[in-house]
């Protein structure tokens, strides 16, 4: 039985793969493939189309991601202008709940700011052992940090680096395999192999999936040069590897013969059927919503925004209590709080009265109910526009509704 981990769609590698989450999910099904990843190149932009796909076609999907990792987040040369680095590549696969979270902690870090994001959105190794719980590493293709010391003639770093990853990742660390023309794949092999064997640590064969199809390689080649802005007259580069399809494992077993590896077929079924058992660790999906979740404002945003609308509305109305509100605003405002909190939205709105609030300290105007927001008697209240929607019968629904989320324009301006 064998699972790729090691893939790459058009979504989240865009112009860098061209295979779609749904073609590949129907070819997971097709060779009863159990377990899918997703594994884009420093992005997860497809993980819920992916998940969908997977799910549609009885495939029980993985969210990862190949991340990148550097060693200095920004380096200068001589001259003190900023030079542009390689990156590192390993490939994070989340097993739960927490591994999600730590996924999207690794994600949000790698793009916060121009140190991390030169380029490409990037990483330090600090930042991934700090957020490494509920997380599944291999050691991804051979742009890895230890196969890159191996191939600058550093064994011993290599080797050093490897055991740290190990002794920092314990059970949750994997090696990677993977068959293909290149000379130096070999290289890495023998000495991940090697490592593997004496450190007790899974071989699992992975394919580096960039397309669907075997011969998609010409297209893939096409797809760079467009991301690279060169002419089809000018292609300056070419994939040195010609067969980043889909595979199965009868391909694993050609390439090896093909390719001159030869390793033992027993050997071959083993590192695929490992690939299965690293799945099977990862029980994780993104959960449906029926509500938007935002970062909470207070301690408890659904309330905070009832006693706001309603001393709100207090001052508007000009009266000193709550019930003195005309029946018909009350029962206005408690059917729109009603939709607002169950739909998840309390905290947007308070962020935007937070704005309203500033523009008014610093006199800043114009709050004059531009488009929909105008049939919001929260709105009104709250100040966000000083239209009376129900003198003007203008409607909530048209706002916000069981199908209609808020869009507030804000306009504001110096008098």
């Amino acid at each position: 039985m064998f699972s790729q981990l090691h893939l790459h769609c058009h979504i989240g590698s865009r112009l860098d793969a061209i295979g779609s989450p749904e073609d590949y999910a129907q070819r997971a099904s097709d060779f009863n493939h159990p377990y899918l990843a997703l594994t884009d190149h420093g992005r997860i932009s497809g993980i819920y189309e992916h998940q969908i796909q997977c799910l549609k076609f009885g495939v029980k999907p993985i969210i990862g991601v190949e991340i990148y990792v550097v060693g200095e987040l920004e380096v200068f040369n001589k001259v003190k202008k900023r030079e542009r680095t390689k990156t590192n590549h390993l490939i994070l696969l989340v097993k739960n709940k927490k591994g999600y979270s730590s996924l999207l902690k690794l994600n949000y870090a790698s793009m916060k700011d121009t140190s991390h994001f030169y380029y490409s959105p990037r990483i330090i190794m600090k930042e991934l052992i700090e957020n490494k719980e509920g997380l599944i590493i291999g050691t991804g293709c051979m742009a890895n940090p230890i196969s890159r010391l191996l191939l600058a003639e550093k064994e011993n770093k290599a080797e050093e680096l490897y055991i740290k990853m190990l002794d920092t990742f314990k059970d949750d660390f994997y090696t990677e395999i993977q068959l293909n023309e290149l000379e130096e794949q070999k290289i890495i092999n023998e000495f991940m192999i090697r490592l593997a064997n004496k450190h007790g640590v899974p071989l699992v064969m992975t394919g580096d999936v960039h397309y669907l199809e075997k011969g998609q390689d010409k297209l893939q080649t096409l797809a760079i040069a467009i991301r690279d802005k060169t002419t089809i007259d000018n292609i300056q580069f070419e994939l040195e590897s010609k067969n980043l399809y889909y595979h199965d494992i009868p391909d694993y077993i050609e390439f090896n013969k093909k390719f001159n590896f030869n390793y033992k077929e027993e050997d071959i079924l083993s590192w695929c059927h490992n690939s299965t058992d690293v799945a099977k660790k990862c029980n994780f999906l993104i959960p449906k919503r029926d509500r938007i979740f935002l970062p909470f404002v207070t301690a408890n945003d659904d309330a905070e925004l009832i006693k706001k609308g309603k001393n709100g509305l207090i001052k508007k109305m000009g009266v000193q209590e709550y019930s003195e509100i005309p029946v018909e605003y009350r029962k206005r405002l408690e059917k729109e709080l009603e939709v607002i909190i169950r739909k998840g939205f309390s905290s947007y709105f308070l962020i935007v009265d937070d704005i309203t609030q500033f523009s008014i300290r610093e006199s800043i105007y114009g709050r004059f109910g531009r488009g929909s927001v105008g049939g919001s008697l929260l709105a009104y209240a709250l100040e966000i526009h000083n239209l009376d929607p129900i003198k003007r019968n203008l409607l909530f629904e048209r706002f916000m509704s069981e199908s209609r989320s808020p869009d507030v324009v804000l306009e504001y301006f110096n008098e």
